[in-house]
């Protein structure tokens, strides 16, 4: 057949029928409302469900979306926004059989509903929000090491980096943390005492911390087809505390084995790089999920009271177990200092408003910062 035919019928083909958009299919189904085909996968099922709604929101707010793609912090809204995906699906339905792919992943094709109108709503919240707050900050330190030798520059700490970075979020230099201060938190972390780095966080600004270990450690040499290969394992353990409150909030813990022919120093950056990979997305995903609940109003918020004894302490724990918007409260009493942390859909400073009325004559307020409320216990 000659050339000119032949594309001469696959142009014919391709207007016929014409290509499904990439990412799936959109069908608007209601003023509101669109149904997107997708194609999620994952390492279990419920990680491919997962993947499935983030595309399906992605795709079904593909026009809102780009729209907004020149305004300030897009990507970090956006990435806000995906991460609570679950949220904006109306409804979920599986087409078929999830199948294993060649690799071991979970993969299955999905039939999801989307609200827009919540999609539009979340996106000026946290857009809202971030203009009066500023982009979160956050302060990254990981003790890495390679065959129990200390490790100057972090492979898994720079990947967790360069990932919150093309998300939008504000980072503490590393080379700006002094080198006693950085000591101070390689020895915190194998103490786990958070409350040390805690500290630095604060005076560098962060609201959040990133600390934890990264390893890699020789799987010894093997040859195959007559080549020599180096193998190497890394683990890294990886957790993420709230700076105000030091209230550890999620932790990541992975494993990867990797090999190089070249040198051993190669094979253990790859496993330590292949574990950075896999570690980084999760506590970004982390991150973005906690990030979501403060700007809905939720979490954790603390009460530091002081000139406080026993008796008023656990009149006033009870108490406030019973305002509104309240589901949980723990405390501790130390020097007559009590800390209370308090579960609830509130922010501090709304909780704040709510206490200095109904607690008036029994604490007084005497500062309010995004998380912790400080007050003081008026002796009757």
């Amino acid at each position: 057949m000659p050339r000119i035919i032949a594309v001469l019928i696959v142009l014919t083909a391709s207007i016929a029928c014409p290509v499904a958009p990439a990412g799936g299919q959109v069908r608007k189904i209601a003023a509101n409302l669109v149904e997107v085909t997708v194609t999620g996968s994952g390492l279990t099922l419920e990680e491919a469900k997962s993947d499935a709604k983030r595309r399906a929101v992605e795709k079904g707010a593909g026009s809102y979306i780009f729209s907004q793609s020149k305004t300030a912090n897009f990507e970090l809204v956006k990435d806000t926004i995906l991460a609570r995906s679950a949220g904006f699906v109306q409804k979920f339905t599986i087409v078929g059989t999830p199948k294993k792919t060649q690799d071991g992943a979970v993969e299955l094709q999905a039939r999801v509903v989307v609200s827009i109108k919540g999609i539009e709503d979340t996106w000026a919240v946290v857009k809202n929000l971030l203009t009066e707050m500023g982009r979160p900050k956050v302060m990254v330190v990981i003790n890495e090491r390679t065959d129990q030798w200390p490790q100057q520059e972090s492979t898994v700490q720079t990947g967790i980096e360069n990932q919150l970075l093309k998300s939008g979020f504000l980072l503490v230099n590393s080379k700006q943390i002094k080198a006693i201060e950085r000591k101070n938190m390689l020895a915190a972390i194998a103490a786990d005492k958070p409350d040390m780095i805690q500290a630095i966080a604060k005076q560098y600004g962060a609201q959040l911390f990133i600390t934890g270990t990264a390893e890699a450690t020789s799987g010894g040499i093997w040859n195959y087809a007559g080549v020599r290969f180096f193998r190497y394992g890394a683990t890294c353990n990886v957790k993420c505390y709230r700076s105000d409150t030091a209230q550890l909030l999620y932790s990541q813990t992975e494993k990867t084995q990797q090999s190089d022919r070249a040198t051993a120093k190669r094979a253990a950056f790859r496993a330590l790089d292949i574990c950075s990979k896999i570690v980084a997305p999760k506590i970004q995903a982390d991150i973005l999920r906690f990030w979501m609940d403060v700007c809905d109003g939720r979490g954790e918020v603390q009460l530091v009271v002081e000139k406080i004894k026993a008796a008023a302490y656990f009149k006033l724990k009870k108490a406030l177990q019973g305002v509104k918007g309240v589901k949980q409260v723990n405390g501790k009493l130390a020097a007559s200092v009590a800390t209370l942390s308090i579960e609830c859909d509130s922010t501090a400073e709304k909780l704040a408003e709510v206490l200095a009325t109904q607690f008036e004559g029994v604490i007084e307020i005497t500062g309010i910062s995004q998380n912790v409320i400080n007050a003081a216990y008026v002796k009757k």
